[in-house]
């Protein structure tokens, strides 16, 4: 199979949580969710046209985190807009939000660098993405709609190109080292890493990964994944898992 890789870098981001209402936590790495809609959304689909196209059984979707990464809780001021004049801020009452921020471990030199990697059934789809991301080579990337965020307004970011791999997928009953974040329902077991790699700093976390077109969750919509808030991949023996000829191996958010 063919497995496009991409690149979503930023100095700050903020996934919040579907559930979040006075506080605004936010997911440690971009659920799938998000993802499609960065895809639909640099494809040109109108809001929330998407779902079918990007479903579980049309789009397998991995990402991983390619350098260490923190959270922090900070206190915001943010604009009460109930009119469009209240956009200027001109308003007496703001509305102060505690909201989560997903920064890099060292913010000063560092910045936020996940690769994404996706395999549609459509090769339409895929060709017209790698299309639009192959101009990343010149400076930028183009879009038929949208342009990238990770986040709100604020959250400014940037898009890579990561190239085209070919993709094996293999089982092999041993512990091997998985550059994705892992779906617990596909772990058997975690191993530690080899003294030359570092630790891990892990985390659980319960990601949305498919939406229908009321955008409510599907059975199959949300899963616990195990992230690793540095940049080592993480030991495991896994159900199934994709070998890419680039040297990474990954498993599919499903």
């Amino acid at each position: 199979m063919q497995v496009l890789e991409l690149r979503l870098c930023g100095k700050m981001a903020h996934f919040r949580r579907y559930y979040s209402n006075s506080s605004a936590l936010s997911y440690s790495v971009p659920p799938r969710t998000t993802i499609i809609g960065i895809l639909a959304g640099l494809l040109g689909y109108e809001r929330d046209s998407y779902y079918e196209d990007f479903s579980l059984d049309e789009c397998r979707i991995a990402v991983s985190n390619h350098a260490p990464i923190k959270k922090i809780i900070q206190k915001l001021n943010l604009l009460m807009v109930k009119k469009w004049d209240d956009c200027n801020g001109s308003q007496e009452n703001h509305s102060q939000t505690a909201t989560e921020l997903v920064l890099p471990q060292d913010i000063r030199n560092g910045h936020l660098d996940y690769r994404v990697y996706i395999s549609h059934r459509n090769p339409k789809v895929m060709k017209r993405l790698e299309e639009l991301m192959f101009v990343s080579s010149l400076g930028g990337y183009g879009s038929l709609g949208i342009s990238l965020g990770l986040g709100t307004a604020y959250n400014l970011g940037w898009m890579q190109y990561g190239g085209v791999w070919e993709g094996e997928e293999r089982s092999e009953g041993n512990s091997v080292a998985i550059s994705s974040v892992l779906p617990v329902r596909s772990v058997k077991m975690v191993d530690l890493p080899p003294a030359s790699e570092g630790s891990y700093r892990l985390v659980k976390e319960d990601l949305p990964l498919e939406f229908d077109k009321d955008r409510r969750l599907t059975p199959r919509g949300k899963a616990s994944v195990i992230i690793n808030m540095t940049d080592s991949p993480v030991y495991a023996d896994v159900d199934t898992y994709v070998a890419l000829s680039n040297g990474c191996n990954i498993v599919w958010m499903q």
